[in-house]
């Protein structure tokens, strides 16, 4: 069996975007992107023995050599992909990491790490990717680009309710006119969201509870930002929400449909929080009202349209205990989909595992090594003996920018998955885990 490349961006959706969408209020910036580039090392997740991960900054040696300690077996680079060259300004860092590896001059450590003739393990098919197959002889068995941007747009998923006789509380609109028009007749019965075409992570999605919010959106989009562009939005009414969780499953090049998981959200706002295993109450519930036979006609329905491998559909349950399906389709791999393969690594029984993120700041250069170290000395960290801790899933994220080119603080997140056995010892994790940040010298921005 040939071994396989992983690597991607993980917010894909920046990159699936046509530039002649008119978009909707956003801040800039560069420090989130930072971030976002450098959670690619949680690909490592994905890895089988002998299989090669390649990340924008590079891992950590001590991520590096503390993941071989848990039994997995990958090669990765160790040193930015770039070589030194993602400069602000350049335009590199505004690249997906296929755009990147199609343009750079592979040094030898690149090239001695991606075999001719391995399969391509992308996080999502991305602008760049057939190109940076070609390029590195690599074999792909991925769906076509131009099918991949389609089957994750909003509008398909709105679609999607119709073709599969689902309730739809959706309106596509395409003008100003349909805007304002859908827009106010929604306002009648509460607030509403307008959903980018290829919003993601809580970006993307534009709360409106009152006719002044509209106008202003309007405004906004008639703005000179806006000028020329065409107006394509997804309007659903604010759903009172009990739990977010989420389906993973996979369809291969046959069209055969695997369910792989499900995997309850904790969410801030509308971003990622926490996820964790679902209880038996939610899974029983799925059974009755036949949750999965819905997945398995989305997955009938995208091969129909030319898609084929990861899904992750999102859903939820409302306060009233009605249960929404699909409230949205992502064609790629997905965070639940990570924290299900270490789900898999770690499966012991009565023994629980989360995924969690903490926001950070920090002044001046931290040592990812000297994090690790005091981690292990008060006990938090993870170990295959101790079968309870914290599980570092990312080096880079933390500080992604490199403070001799940054003025300031620099801003960053730990991605981590805690595996415990009771709430009390899910609680004492936490508390350690931020008491290890602080000491390293994070400041803990929640």
């Amino acid at each position: 069996m040939k071994n396989a490349v992983h690597c991607g961006s993980l917010e894909s959706e920046r990159y699936w975007r046509e530039e002649d969408l008119a978009s909707l209020p956003a801040i800039p910036d560069a420090k989130a992107l930072g971030i976002v580039q450098a959670m690619d090392e949680m690909l490592f997740a994905f890895c089988g023995n002998g299989d090669i991960l390649l990340t924008r900054h590079g891992m950590d040696q001590a991520q590096y050599d503390y993941l071989q300690s848990l039994g997995y077996s990958f090669r990765t680079n160790l040193h930015p992909m770039t070589l030194g060259a993602e400069e602000p300004g350049t335009g590199l860092d505004e690249l997906n990491v296929f755009e990147l590896l199609g343009r750079l001059n592979p040094g030898p450590e690149l090239s001695g790490l991606i075999p001719p003739g391995s399969l391509l393990e992308p996080f999502a098919v991305l602008p760049g990717t057939y190109e940076a197959v070609r390029r590195y002889k690599l074999l792909p068995v991925l769906p076509d680009e131009e099918t991949v941007r389609a089957v994750n747009t909003k509008t398909y998923s709105a679609a999607m309710r119709d073709r599969l006789q689902l309730p739809n509380i959706a309106h596509v609109v395409r003008s100003m006119e349909e805007l304002l028009q859908s827009g106010a007749a929604l306002l009648e019965k509460g607030a509403f969201l307008i959903k980018d075409e290829y919003g993601v992570s809580g970006k993307g999605n534009q709360l409106v509870d009152s006719e002044r919010m509209l106008r202003r959106m309007a405004g906004y989009l008639e703005s000179s930002r806006n000028q020329g562009k065409r107006i394509r939005f997804v309007l659903e009414p604010l759903l009172d929400r009990e739990t977010d969780f989420s389906c993973q499953f996979h369809i291969d090049s046959e069209g055969r449909i695997s369910i792989l998981s499900v995997q309850q959200l904790v969410n801030q706002g509308f971003a990622f929080g926490e996820s964790h295993s679902p209880g038996p109450s939610l899974l029983e519930k799925l059974d009755r009202e036949g949750y999965w036979e819905t997945m398995h006609s989305i997955g009938r329905e995208l091969y129909a349209d030319g898609y084929y491998g990861d899904v992750c559909v999102d859903s939820m349950v409302l306060r009233d205990g009605s249960l929404e399906p699909l409230v949205e389709i992502n064609a790629r791999k997905s965070m639940s989909l990570i924290k299900h393969h270490v789900d898999r690594r770690l499966k012991q029984e009565g023994r629980h595992t989360c995924l969690v993120q903490v926001p950070l700041a920090a002044m001046g250069k931290v040592h990812y090594a000297e994090l690790l170290q005091r981690m292990e000395e008060n006990g938090s960290l993870f170990t295959l003996d101790q079968g309870e801790g914290v599980i570092p899933l990312t080096s880079s994220a933390l500080q992604p920018l490199d403070p001799s080119r940054a003025t300031g603080s620099t801003k960053g997140k730990l991605y981590a998955a805690l595996a415990y056995r009771n709430e009390d010892s899910k609680r004492w994790l936490t508390r350690t885990l931020d008491e290890s940040l602080l000491r390293t010298g994070y400041t803990i921005l929640r």
